[in-house]
């Protein structure tokens, strides 16, 4: 724990030191100890900001990254979000094959919006990199980029409060809102509940994954279940689709502490981590599995934050080089990243950068895909705005 706070410290991430005592004796957290780990991010991204905003909400949007002359902002912005990008995404692949669209349950996605933020450390390094623009792209390939350790990157889910009702089945009203989430307002006065959020950091080379759920989210634990050995006093919570529903993920003595120690809206305690992923397979060769029911809504079964994200690249002309890496199929990629995302090669042998025959075909955007996808396109005239800009 001391090296990883003393490095954290030295690049300008503050951990927040709100961990017990008992856990601070954890070496390499991030490793060893990731649910803690997300609960630390998780709860300084989510420090009071003034006003109704939390910190991730001063934090520089696709918006603010992907455009002309990027401009961290001063203070709290609200952009109007999207559709969550990839349910649309595999919706869009199956259409593609001729494949059936599933439809999605009622507290899935229905309704929801998506916004991603970053750190300013991650926004210093997208600009000063140029690689928030295309032309950008095209002089960045074959480059090795890597992000600095202070990075940390947020993907929010949001539910107009009036529909809150419809979204969790009728467990919670309209009225019953305003204490159990965090809300917020866009600029035309529209108000919004947070009912999801993934939390990443760049504490470890291949980034620290975690997703977390509010607890009243229909399906927060289907399909794979939710598991925190740091924060929850059930540490795995098995699948229960028929459920509307799951039981509330009483905090543990230790997580509790951390949370009356910070700076946070007390609705923040309705929110569980619903998993962390630092690894793409375990100790017995399986791949790992990590989806959220609303930002990965459809898919969660073959979901896997750290090798969709691993498959972040771009090719020689700036453009990404697929969907999200969904399979023809509509199933996303499980797994260790594939040296096939990134290079040809003659023949069947081992392959190595430098060997003969093998060839470039993508340069990694370090598990970044708002990089290659939200990039705006300034090789044209005039130029295209980037699709990541809030409508």
């Amino acid at each position: 724990m001391k090296r990883l706070m003393g490095a954290a410290i030295a690049a300008g991430l503050t951990l927040l030191p709100v961990v017990p005592a008992a856990a601070q004796s954890t070496q390499n957290p991030a490793m060893n100890a990731p649910d803690q780990l997300a609960w630390q991010l998780f709860i300084q991204a989510n420090q009071r900001a003034g006003g109704t905003n939390s910190m991730f909400e001063t934090w520089a949007s696709d918006t603010d990254t992907f455009k002309a002359s990027p401009t961290f902002p001063a203070g709290p912005e609200v952009h109007a979000a999207q559709r969550p990008i990839l349910p649309n995404a595999r919706r869009q692949v199956l259409q593609r094959s001729g494949q059936l669209l599933p439809a999605l349950p009622p507290g899935a996605a229905q309704g929801a919006l998506e916004e991603s933020r970053r750190n300013k450390a991650a926004f210093d390094f997208i600009v000063s990199n140029n690689l928030f623009k295309r032309s950008g792209l095209r002089a960045a390939f074959g480059k090795t980029l890597t992000f600095p350790v202070d990075s940390v990157e947020v993907k929010a889910n949001w539910v107009p409060l009036a529909q809150i009702s419809d979204f969790t089945n009728g467990k919670v009203s309209v009225a019953q809102a305003p204490q159990l989430y965090h809300i917020n307002s866009t600029s035309d006065g529209t108000q919004f509940a947070l009912v999801s959020m993934h939390v990443i950091s760049k504490l470890v080379p291949n980034w620290t994954w975690a997703t977390f759920e509010h607890k009243d989210n229909p399906q927060r634990c289907d399909i794979i279940g939710c598991a925190d050995t740091f924060g929850s006093t059930t540490p795995f919570v098995p699948p229960n689709p028929a459920a509307n529903g799951y039981p509330d993920c009483t905090k543990t003595t230790a997580l509790k502490a951390m949370l009356s120690a910070a700076n946070i809206e007390p609705v923040y305690s309705n929110y569980c981590l619903k998993g962390s992923q630092v690894d793409f397979i375990d100790n017995t060769g399986l791949a790992t599995r990590l989806g959220n029911s609303v930002t990965e809504a459809g898919f969660v079964d073959t979901s896997s934050c750290i090798t969709c994200h691993s498959r972040s690249a771009w090719n020689q002309g700036g453009t990404m080089t697929s969907q999200f890496g969904f399979n023809d199929d509509g199933t996303a990629p499980l797994g260790p990243t594939q040296p096939a995302w990134y290079w040809t090669a003659t023949g069947n042998p081992p392959l190595f950068e430098g060997m003969a025959g093998l060839t470039r075909t993508g340069t990694s955007a370090d598990f970044v895909w708002s990089i290659p996808f939200c990039a705006f396109d300034d090789t044209r005239q005039p130029p295209a705005a980037s699709p990541c800009v809030g409508k």
